[in-house]
């Protein structure tokens, strides 16, 4: 059992889930979570490689942490739920600390794994995707999820430390063009702010989920002091008790939405946008 790879498959249940209305894909998800929580992670919460016969073993490399990140990212778009927001923070921290390289980009190895004579920074997107195209897509939705510009900061770092050879053959770094059209925008942070048990309140999670929208992030302000992670939605509530939909750019805020019948429109108005630039 590889974290990396798990990684990626709890994110790609995370979208699942919210995409089809299929809570049992983000429960399995959770599961897989919580396994490697408990079971691969060291004494000081570092991400381990590999499970195998009841040990795990192997100090995590960059695709470790940032392919779960990813997962824990889309796992709290599909649940809500703190804990995978506060774990997706934790350890993209623990990335920044132990990858980073100072000129922009991230090492394979951490700084305190086996010495070697090189410590090679890979950017590649094949049949998976590299660790650094991953990460700056990462740390680009934390910042919009937080509003922490210094987290959008180190992204713009490692676009820039890779920007000439991306430059030489766009078409091999397929996952960091993602990142650089989330850049582009627009995007937008979205927070839905309500009871998570009320019927509109629902709907409006269930109409975000089911469309396609590759540069939103969303949050949920219901019961769990998300301001506490994302101070900026501190003074966002439901306007009456009645769910209402902040939608943000650069944390530049529009006039809340009560209405579902206006949250379709605006979600239609971007899906159309983004399709047509197809």
């Amino acid at each position: 059992m590889l974290t990396d790879w798990n990684g990626l498959m709890i994110a790609a249940l995370g979208k699942a889930s919210r995409a089809f209305g299929r809570p049992q894909y983000a429960q399995a998800a959770s599961r897989t979570v919580d396994f490697i929580l408990e079971r691969m992670s060291s004494h000081d919460g570092r991400l381990l490689h590999r499970y195998r016969d009841g040990e795990a073993s192997i100090n995590g490399f960059l695709e470790d942490y940032t392919f779960f990140v990813w997962g824990l990212i889309e796992l709290y778009q599909a649940t809500f739920k703190k804990k995978y927001f506060e774990h997706a923070l934790r350890l993209n921290a623990l990335q920044m600390q132990d990858f980073m390289d100072d000129e922009g980009g991230f090492f394979h190895t951490a700084k305190d794994s086996e010495t070697l004579l090189f410590r090679k920074k890979e950017v590649y997107d094949g049949a998976m995707p590299s660790g650094n195209s991953v990460s700056v897509l990462n740390l680009l939705r934390l910042s919009r999820l937080t509003g922490d510009t210094h987290l959008e900061e180190k992204a713009y770092a490692s676009m820039k430390a890779f920007s000439g050879q991306i430059d030489a053959m766009p078409m091999a770094y397929s996952q960091f063009l993602h990142s650089l059209d989330f850049i582009v925008g627009p995007a937008y942070e979205v927070v839905i702010a309500g009871d998570p048990g009320d019927a509109n309140t629902r709907e409006m999670i269930s109409l975000a989920g089911r469309s396609f929208l590759p540069n939103m992030v969303l949050l949920l302000q219901g019961k769990d002091n998300i301001e506490e992670l994302a101070p900026y939605t501190k003074d966002m509530s439901a306007a009456d008790g009645s769910a209402t939909v902040y939608i943000c750019q650069g944390l530049s805020c529009s006039t809340p939405i009560t209405s579902i019948a206006s949250f379709k429109e605006f979600i239609s108005s971007i899906s159309d946008k983004w399709h047509a630039t197809d």
